[in-house]
């Protein structure tokens, strides 16, 4: 029988994440010993020429009820969020706060491995089911192992689920299908 209502650390989850977005620092709650200028990255994993791909996003929290999905692009704004200490631009990603205490769609993963640089980082964490097949995975905060040491060829993210793995290309948001960067 499974029980209702989310689990203590599936609340545990949604207290940590919540005054990150909303701007409220408490103490206590955070990892780090100084509070960051931005949120952390969560990725959104969704499927790009038939191959999962991640993408750098940043939780936008809306009211119950209005639309919970990507909002559309604009010209002139920027979203950015914390990689392991580094900066990089980031996709908007709308989400209720009910969307946290719903067993349904907030799974805790075994482990969340980000592999951006020559040194892999390995975190607990959550993710959370969006609309259309789309994953919001939300890694556990935490201070940067080290500085990244340097690119890889094929970074990638990796999520374990309890031994079903899916592993995506890493993809900012701000690259076009030919690799290049818009403006640069």
């Amino acid at each position: 029988m499974r029980p209702s209502g989310p689990s203590e650390k599936q609340r545990a989850t949604f207290r940590q994440w919540l005054p990150l977005f909303c701007g409220v620092p408490l103490a206590g709650l955070l990892v780090w010993s100084l509070t960051p200028a931005e949120p952390p990255c969560a990725y959104l994993l969704s499927q790009a020429d038939s191959s999962p791909v991640a993408t750098p996003a940043r939780v936008v929290f809306v009211a119950p009820g209005e639309e919970a999905s990507p909002p559309p692009r604009s010209e002139g704004t920027s979203w950015t969020c914390s990689s392991e200490g580094v900066s990089v631009p980031a996709r908007p990603v709308h989400v209720s706060a009910p969307m946290f205490e719903n067993p349904d769609t907030l799974v805790e993963a075994t482990s969340i491995t980000l592999h951006l640089s020559s040194t892999p980082v390995t975190r607990e964490g959550h993710v959370l089911t969006l609309e259309e097949g789309r994953l919001l995975v939300l890694p556990q905060p935490g201070l940067a192992a080290a500085l990244p040491e340097g690119d890889i060829a094929e970074p990638v993210i990796t999520v374990d689920l309890g031994g079903s793995v899916t592993t995506a290309r890493y993809r900012p948001p701000l690259q076009d299908r030919t690799g290049a960067t818009p403006g640069k």
